[in-house]
């Protein structure tokens, strides 16, 4: 039995709609007021709203945005009544979020018509969307460390522009050393937004039109959202507000790639709790060797599967670094990838803005990179060839290939 919300103060409508709608087995709730009829939809889930425009406390616009903005009230359908019947009323409800206007008078018959129409609609919209969020949903790689100075940022900037022209699919770097952090540095970038511009927007209120205002793109077609560009400003990002971007993003980009802090602070623990991997990346010493260690103890504590973390080595200088199978039996993990010294590549590309994998494509640093995305990214996009490989996708598969012989 379908339930619909009538949110309108005028009881001859109240009657009008019950009389027409019940016999057909519709479970018809009454709310006289705006505010009301919010708090209603919020405790009965209505399957469809129906909403006057001209209300005591506030207008049927008002209530359509403001349900609009909860994520519980995206597909259910919502329909505006009013006793004006030109266009600009009807593209305001439009605007306002509404999938429906009808004008008083209305036969009850259309009013019916109208929201089976609207119903089946919503239906199909549920089923699409849920094939959509189980075959699409965002991959999450985390770049993280507890020691500074190991690569972080330039293993997260090359991994997200890999994967962004290995897959030539909807590919985020989320900036979240919130304090320091240089990702718009190292893609050559202006700040224009950054995460402090979602500091006053309460998480709940949060939606795309928004995150979609301070998300940039870099010329390789990589979207990024930078870090504050005042260290004063990183507390005003809190742990809801990360977690609702990152809910908004999931469905919406194939990949998100997360650079964070070395801390253990609540918005690096919902970015590694929503994690499908997190790469720890150190460099071959024993103060690198033991905060490795100490984050590897949390991640079990937080009862992460060892299979979630990978072990990065960056040679970060040129010799009497700790070799790999001494860092494996220290840390009892495998190093899934070294980072060979390079200096001159890396600082090049810090200072210019000029990332690797983006500018120097034959670089076999760019080349380990870009196998590095490829090993990272989602079985379904793996196993299968491209109907039209790019050409990092073409990079990689002469590498691998050449690996057979």
């Amino acid at each position: 039995m379908p339930r619909v919300l009538v949110i309108d103060d005028d009881p001859i409508y109240h009657k009008i709609i019950a009389r027409g709608l019940q016999p057909l087995g519709y479970e018809v709730e009454i709310a006289e007021q705006g505010r009301l009829g919010i708090q209603k939809a919020q405790e009965l889930q209505p399957d469809v709203i129906i909403t006057d425009v001209v209300m005591p406390d506030m207008s049927g616009y008002e209530v359509a945005r403001q349900l609009r903005r909860n994520p519980a009230f995206s597909t259910t359908p919502i329909l505006v009544l009013s006793s004006q019947s030109g266009l600009q009323a009807k593209l305001d409800s439009f605007e306002a979020g509404a999938d429906d206007y009808i004008t008083k008078p209305f036969e009850p018959a259309e009013l019916a018509a109208r929201l089976t129409a609207l119903l089946r609609r919503a239906e199909q919209l549920r089923a699409t969307l849920a094939v959509k969020t189980v075959r699409e949903k965002a991959r999450l790689l985390a770049i993280h460390s507890l020691r500074g100075g190991v690569g972080c940022t330039s293993l997260a900037v090359n991994l997200a522009i890999s994967l962004q022209a290995l897959w030539n699919l909807p590919t985020i770097l989320l900036d979240l050393n919130l304090v320091a952090g240089q990702v718009a540095l190292m893609l050559n970038s202006t700040i224009k937004r950054t995460w402090a511009d979602l500091s006053q927007i309460p998480p709940d209120e949060l939606d795309m039109s928004v995150l979609s205002s301070v998300t940039n793109k870099h010329e390789s077609g990589l979207a990024f959202i930078s870090a504050p560009a005042s260290p004063s400003e990183a507390e005003l990002i809190s742990r809801d507000l990360v977690a609702a971007t990152l809910r908004l993003f999931e469905p919406r980009y194939a990949y998100i790639v997360a650079d964070l802090p070395h801390d253990f602070s609540a918005p690096v623990l919902t970015v590694l709790d929503a994690a499908d991997v997190i790469l720890m990346v150190l460099s071959p010493e024993m103060a690198s060797i033991r905060a490795a260690a100490a984050a590897l103890d949390i991640y079990q504590k937080l009862n992460y599967p060892p299979d979630k973390i990978k072990v990065v080595v960056n040679a970060t200088f040129p010799k009497r670094g700790l070799p790999k199978e001494k860092i494996e039996t220290a840390l009892s993990v495998p190093v899934m990838a070294t980072i060979p010294y390079s200096p001159e590549v890396f600082v090049d590309a810090i200072n210019y803005g000029r990332p690797i994998v983006y500018t120097n494509v034959e670089d076999p640093i760019a080349g380990l990179l870009e196998d590095m995305a490829f090993l990272l990214s989602k079985d379904i996009h793996k196993k299968v060839r491209p109907e039209a490989p790019t050409e990092a996708w073409q990079r990689v598969y002469r590498r691998f290939q050449a690996r057979r012989k």
